[in-house]
């Protein structure tokens, strides 16, 4: 039997490193995958934490590129040798909200090591994983293109998420507020400025963060020392952003986001909640006529777009990457995570070098 090493959640804030079956019997939209990279993303956090109830012994990880190695008879596009990202949600592309390009709300959605509740499928921080749908769900990475590895590998995810949160409700020249300056809250504010947005203000506590945010053009505003409603209401003139963007997904930071946006405005919701009731002001939200959009990205709907620009060179998330570590450490690098001690964590499935933080001088634009 063989056998390959995979990050495992044991119960919450427990994190192994396994040997367990390589399954190579593939269906026939399937292709396995040798993993090249994969990272830690903040949604990985949740059942981290125990926030979201998922099964014992849950394969993690839903952030990956990797060479395929196999692929199943049904697949066109794909063959062995070929590189790739995979999308983190995968679709049937058949269904009535497929159909509607709303891929998202698909009645078949999964999502890679998140458990049973979200399709089952085994996660990513692994040396292999097999890939459903394949000629949906992936994107071959580009040779010769300006964007690195590090850059093609946050397109399956957090970089399509910003990007989206903010494509989907923009009008060029409008405002964005982002709330949370962590990967995905980053990958939201550059694609703004990308985009044609004449401001983006982002709000976050962490001054390291902020000042990321300051260094690709963004107005940070630390909200332990300002309060984010009225800065935004001072670079506004008073009516509030066009589009302000939850990357956080905790209470406490729609309590803030929630208020930000002008009349008419929209707040895009990209942060995962698993609260069955919050307390909001729907007096507020009424009166303002705010829409509100949330759930599962539609991550194959805007990967294409998003990774044109990463191979033009024009949107570079891998400049957040400040720690590579090897599979075997994913334990440290989960607990380094969830602490904030790093922005974004990569993990190196085939060769287990020394973890090493990235220096500065690797992450400026």
């Amino acid at each position: 039997m063989s056998t390959m090493r995979a990050v495992i959640l044991k119960r919450p804030h427990e994190i192994a490193v396994e040997e367990i079956e390589l399954i190579t019997d593939l269906a026939p939209d399937e292709v396995l995958l040798k993993v090249e990279l994969s990272a830690i993303c903040g949604t990985d956090i949740h059942p981290y934490e125990g926030r979201m109830e998922v099964e014992d012994d849950l394969r993690l990880g839903h952030e990956f590129l990797g060479t395929v190695v196999d692929a199943g008879v049904g697949v066109q596009l794909w063959s062995a040798g070929d590189r790739a990202v995979a999308s983190c949600v995968v679709n049937c592309g058949f269904c009535h909200m497929c159909r509607r390009n709303q891929p998202g709300a698909c009645v078949g959605l999964r999502i890679f090591g998140l458990g049973l509740t979200t399709g089952g499928l085994d996660g990513g921080q692994a040396e292999y994983v097999r890939v459903p749908a394949a000629d949906l769900s992936m994107r071959r990475i580009p040779e010769g293109g300006a964007g690195t590895d590090e850059d093609y590998l946050m397109v399956g995810d957090i970089l399509t998420t910003g990007y989206e949160a903010v494509r989907a409700h923009y009008t060029p020249g409008d405002v964005v507020a982002v709330v949370g300056a962590g990967p995905v809250g980053l990958c939201a504010a550059m694609s703004a400025q990308v985009l044609g947005a004449s401001k983006v203000i982002l709000i976050d506590k962490i001054a390291s963060r902020l000042k990321e945010a300051e260094a690709f053009g963004a107005i940070a505003v630390n909200a332990d020392e300002t309060n984010p409603v009225d800065a935004v209401l001072d670079l506004t003139e008073w009516r509030g952003a066009d589009v302000v963007v939850d990357a956080v997904g905790h209470p406490s930071a729609l309590a803030t986001a929630i208020r930000l946006p002008r009349a008419g405005g929209s707040l895009a919701i990209p942060g995962v909640y698993n609260e069955e009731t919050l307390e909001m002001p729907w007096g507020e939200i009424w009166f303002k006529g705010i829409k509100i959009s949330g759930g599962a990205g539609n991550i194959t709907r805007y990967m294409d777009e998003a990774l044109a620009l990463v191979v033009e060179g024009k949107l570079n998330p891998g400049r957040m990457v400040s720690h590579r570590m090897p599979l075997s450490e994913a334990a440290e690098a989960y607990r380094m995570f969830h602490a904030r001690e790093a922005m974004k964590i990569v993990l190196d499935p085939p060769a287990d070098p020394p973890s090493v933080p990235v220096p500065d001088q690797e992450r400026s634009p």
